[in-house]
């Protein structure tokens, strides 16, 4: 596109009030101007999907709003008067819309203030916009921020990715027309069309002349405000051109210092995205402890105090969790995260039939339940490690085990293992629980560690790897996840099974599965269970040692990988739970949970 020839878009904005018949007619009229590349825009939006009742402009959003058959019409009329169609996209509404009519609508717009809702954003990807432009508005943002953005939206393979500047005040002052930020943008950015979107006032001179500014400075694309007459216009007239306004081209260029010169955000234009930002707002009711994924959230303009997805995904990343329960529908403040204490919890029992006393079995002279706690020690961001048994007095002698007190110690129910995790969440104050069992005397620090940080970052319930060496791996668990656990089922008649809760129950729990890099996935059976078992870890310990080397992951793979004789000793061995098919039956059905 030639700079003399810039892509002129004609905003209706919403100067008709609401009244279809004027929208049409504006159509109409500013069709008759004799421009080359002369694109038209709308703003179908629906009250409820952009704000909430208590948002103070949202009569206002009831009185705008057009049903789908009305947008039909209008984008039939202006495809055949324009050479361009475009949609200002606020809210899901906006997507049926668009969807609707994609085959007439040359681009779409988001606004500033709607970049990060994720309920739009989520729409759009299920829709093809190879032949749509994306035009991002990035009013209120720094550079470091738009960039993300450009890499973000263009996923989303639109026919071009457009940078928008300008915002619209009620009425915008000339300084913050925006022409400072062409050069920035321009040098940021050199491989993406700008559009100045100009509000200066309309009875000013400079409402002519701003936009030939832009395009001299570098802007493809213009946008202005227009409407019949701003005397009747009920709303968005401040900036708004007369058909006879939108000919004149005036030069006026005397007065570009008072177009430059200002910050690159002002304060008016910080105000303007406060103001309208659309914030996350509680999609259900969040419990206190409990983390934040995207599902739990939808985006409104509110009149409560919020704060951006970008701030809270911050504040739980800490780690952190809720410190209060949030109401549906209220907005999240990072203030209401509080620091998550994570905790290691090793469930142990000394009976087992296959192995007996497996728990003190000793691996080249240390009992196995020391070597499994030594390894959990190691995980980075574990707050504390809890060696955790029963109250039957067999287990009572386990306490000896807790490497002269490094690790805590906790007798709980002898059956029902989620009963015991939650009694030492609640003796050490956990929120997050790192599950391991005793008989992984090989579990790996490396998969737990990126096990957690995954959790806290995708805001789950319960994290676990999707593939990885049998006795390796761990399981994140919130501890108010545990607790939903038993106060939605009445009990864990199967809790030494706990996954199954989780993982077939994703429509109550959020389910996060993790593929973990190569070097740290192999098919090795590391789990103590069977004579064969003790024969390959006591080996695989003494080849260790020999070698001067610790019992980390990667060595542990490094000895199996050069024996295929020792990696084979238990090979032939099975888990229950993956073969047993009677029992994964009953698994399937009994650890459903029903909510009606």
């Amino acid at each position: 596109m030639k700079p003399e020839h810039p892509i002129l878009i004609f905003e209706c904005a919403n100067a008709h009030g609401g009244d279809a018949q004027v929208l049409k007619q504006t159509i109409t009229r500013f069709a008759e101007i004799d421009y080359p590349e002369k694109h038209i825009k709308f703003q179908p939006l629906h009250p409820d999907r952009i704000a909430l009742p208590d948002f103070s402009a949202y009569g206002i959003y009831q009185e705008l709003f057009f049903e789908e058959g009305e947008w039909a019409d209008i984008i039939d009329l202006a495809d055949s008067r324009f050479d361009g169609v475009w949609l200002d996209i606020f809210d899901s509404y906006g997507v049926d819309i668009l969807s609707r009519n994609i085959g007439r609508i040359a681009g779409i717009k988001l606004q500033s203030s709607v970049l990060e809702n994720y309920e739009v954003i989520t729409r759009l990807k299920d829709l093809s916009l190879s032949d749509t432009r994306l035009m991002i508005n990035i009013s209120g943002h720094e550079l470091p921020s738009i960039e993300r953005f450009a890499v973000f939206f263009a996923a989303l393979e639109p026919a071009e990715i457009v940078l928008q500047l300008g915002f619209q005040d009620y009425p915008t002052r000339i300084e913050d027309t925006g022409l400072n930020k062409i050069a920035p943008l321009r040098a940021a950015f050199p491989g993406l069309t700008l559009c100045l979107a100009d509000h200066a006032p309309a009875e000013d001179d400079l409402a002519t002349i701003v936009p030939l500014l832009g395009v001299a400075a570098g802007c493809a694309m213009v946008e202005k405000h227009i409407c019949l007459d701003r005397t009747g216009a009920k709303y968005d007239f401040h900036s708004a051109l007369h058909p006879d306004e939108m000919r004149i081209v005036a030069d006026r260029l005397a007065q570009l210092p008072a177009m430059s010169g200002v910050p690159f955000i002002s304060d008016p234009e910080k105000n303007y995205l406060a103001t309208t930002v659309q914030v996350p707002v509680a999609a259900h009711d969040l419990p206190e402890g409990s983390t934040l994924a995207f599902s739990d959230l939808i985006y409104r303009r509110t009149a409560q105090a919020g704060e951006p997805l970008s701030e809270l995904m911050r504040a739980q990343g800490r780690p952190s969790v809720l410190g209060q329960p949030i109401g549906e529908g209220q907005t999240i403040n990072a203030s209401q995260f509080r620091p998550a204490k994570v905790g290691v919890i090793v469930a142990c029992r000394m009976k087992s039939s296959r192995l007996k006393n497996k728990a003190v079995a000793p691996i080249a002279g240390r009992p196995s339940v020391e070597r499994c706690l030594e390894n959990c020690l190691m995980i980075d961001g574990a707050d504390l490690v809890v060696l955790a048994t029963s109250t039957l007095e067999d287990d009572a002698g386990l306490e000896d085990y807790t490497l002269d007190g490094r690790t805590r110690f906790w007798q709980g129910d002898p059956d029902d293992v989620i009963q015991r995790y939650l009694g030492a969440c609640e003796a050490f104050g956990i929120d997050v629980v790192i599950r391991v069992t005793a008989d992984c005397p090989v579990v790996s620090p490396e998969i737990a560690a990126a096990l957690l940080e995954r959790h806290f970052t995708s805001g789950a319930d319960y994290t676990v790897a999707a593939q990885c060496a049998v006795g390796s791996g761990t399981e994140i668990i919130n501890r108010e996840a545990l607790q939903r656990v038993i106060d939605l089922k009445g009990g864990a008649q199967h809790s030494e099974y706990m996954t199954w809760y989780f993982q077939n129950n994703t429509h109550i729990f959020k389910v996060e599965t993790v593929d973990l890099p190569g070097d740290l996935v192999r098919d090795y059976r590391l789990t103590l269970d069977y004579p064969e078992d003790l024969e390959l870890f006591s080996q695989l310990y003494e080849r260790l040692a020999r070698d001067g080397r610790d019992a980390s992951l990667k060595n542990v793979f490094a000895v199996l990988d050069g024996d295929e004789q020792l990696a084979n000793v238990n090979r032939h061995l099975s888990l229950s739970y993956r073969t047993d098919h009677d029992l994964i039956s009953r698994l399937n059905k009994e650890t459903k949970i029903d909510i009606g």
